[in-house]
Formats: C-alpha cells, sequence, structure tokens
C-alpha cells in the first residue's frame, strides 16, 4: 500500500540522511555491508539456492568485502577498488543488452545458477567499495548525501512522469509499469538536482555542467539497476526479493537503483574536469 511505503520511507530517510552527515566512514560502511549481506541472502532466494547455499552465498560476500576493506589500508587499495568498481561498471552495462532481449536466452546464460552467483558478487560487494570510497572523500557526508539524494530525486521523477505522461513501455517483458515517458522524467529531475549538488559541492564551470551529465546517467543506470533486478525476479518467479521494508519490499528491491549507480557515480567522478 502507498501509505505503508510512504511511512517506511519517512522513517528511514531521516535516519540514513543523519547517519550519512555525522557517522564515520567505518560506521557507513558497516552498515552498508550488513545491507549487502541481507542483498546476499535475498540473491540467494533469486538463484533458487538451498538455505545452505544461500548461507555460503553470504559468507562469500562477507569475506569479500572484509578482504577489499583489508586491502584498502595497503599501498594497493586504488588498484583493487577500481578492479572492483571498474568490473561491476561493466557488468550494468552489460545488463543493457539482456533488458533489451529478454526472455530470449536467458535461461541458457543468465539464468544458470553459476553465472547468477558471480553477477552477484560483483554487484553485492562494488556497491560497499564505492560508498566507503564517496564517504572517505574529500567533502564526503556531503558527497555521499548528494549521491544518494541523485538516486532518489530520479526514482521519484520517474514516478510523477510516468504516472502523468506515460503512454510508451521501457522494457515491457521485465517490468511493464516503466515507461519511456517516466525514464526521461527522471533523467531531467536528475540533472536538475545534480546542478543544485554541484553548486553546494562548490562546483563551477565546466565541472558543473559534467557534474549535471553524470547526474543524468546516474539516472539512467539506476533504471539499469532496477530492471536488472526485475529481470532475476522474474526468472525466480517472485514478485519482491524480501520482506525488510514494509511496503518496499527487500534490499534488493529498494536498493536496486544504487548497486547500479554507486559504482557508475565514482567512476563518473574521476572523469570530472579538474576544479579551477
Amino acid at each position: 500500500m502507498l501509505s505503508t511505503r510512504i511511512a517506511t520511507a519517512l522513517a528511514v530517510v531521516p535516519l540514513a540522511v543523519l547517519g550519512m552527515l555525522f557517522l564515520p566512514t567505518a560506521v557507513i560502511t558497516l552498515v552498508f555491508a550488513l545491507l549487502m549481506l541481507l542483498g546476499a541472502w535475498e540473491w540467494g532466494g533469486l538463484m533458487r539456492l538451498t538455505d545452505t547455499g544461500r548461507i555460503v552465498l553470504t559468507l562469500a560476500v562477507a569475506l569479500l568485502i572484509f578482504l577489499f576493506a583489508l586491502v584498502r589500508t595497503q599501498l594497493w587499495l586504488v588498484a583493487a577498488d577500481n578492479l572492483l568498481v571498474g568490473a561491476a561498471c561493466l557488468w550494468w552495462l552489460v545488463a543493457i543488452y539482456w533488458i533489451a532481449r529478454f526472455p530470449r536466452g536467458w535461461a541458457e546464460t543468465m539464468g544458470r545458477t553459476a553465472v547468477g552467483v558471480a553477477v552477484g558478487l560483483i554487484v553485492l560487494v562494488a556497491p560497499v567499495a564505492a560508498v566507503t570510497y564517496l564517504h572517505q572523500s574529500d567533502q564526503g557526508p556531503l558527497l555521499l548525501l548528494t549521491f544518494f539524494f541523485l538516486v532518489w530525486a530520479a526514482d521519484t521523477g520517474a514516478y510523477f512522469a510516468g504516472r502523468m505522461l506515460g503512454r510508451h513501455k521501457l522494457a515491457p517483458a521485465v517490468s511493464p509499469g516503466k515507461t519511456r515517458e517516466g525514464a526521461v522524467g527522471g533523467f531531467v529531475a536528475a540533472m536538475l538536482f545534480a546542478g543544485a549538488g554541484a553548486w553546494l559541492l562548490g562546483y563551477s564551470g565546466d565541472r558543473l555542467i559534467a557534474f549535471m551529465f553524470l547526474g543524468g546517467w546516474v539516472a539512467i543506470i539506476s533504471v539499469v539497476g532496477d530492471l536488472s533486478i526485475s529481470m532475476f525476479k522474474r526468472h525466480a518467479g517472485i514478485k519482491d526479493s524480501g520482506t525488510l521494508f514494509p511496503g518496499h519490499g527487500g534490499v534488493l528491491d529498494r536498493l536496486d537503483s544504487v548497486l547500479a549507480a554507486a559504482p557508475w557515480f565514482v567512476a563518473g567522478l574521476h572523469w570530472l574536469p579538474s576544479a579551477v
């Protein structure tokens, strides 16, 4: 129900904002890692794993998160994190191909348990590294908050544009409710918010304009994340990945956009023009 969704959002969002602004990076990383471990359990359900298999997958995600946190303290942290984030970015580009052709060929390839588990390891571990990078960087809390508000702006813009203007289906085989008009609305909303966020971050000139386009790309790739999780759910024959958030479903239902957008946002920051 819509009222349940609104009540959940009103309870969770203020806590998330306060946490990003005032908690140390280590705590932010721990909280997000715990969410990804819950997501790993849900991902095991999408792969139709037994309870034992889901436990093994969750432990594997925990081990990888720990290992990347460990090497982050060493000299080769940049190479390790960049490799992980780069692999995630590559997967989300590949996901566009599968969204366009779903369900053709899905069962024989992405629907295979081994392939799905390998994808899960990448998409669940990489966002932890991305969130950690954002929060510990210069203007970290504000930058991380800007990222999440970009995703929320894209989601909100898409929802209202789709409700008011939606006529043409975006990916009917994957998610019949999503429209091209909604996607455009999310893109515009994210670009506008990115402009405001860039101003708050002190960006100007080419850097501000580039940040606005990065916001637009965040909107696009967040839709890819949403649709990708929908493909896995459709193949598994389930509506929601879990029940953690009343009215919203599970971790994967609520954070599907973030899984895709976080690595790409970090990658995009590296490509911004230097501040003058």
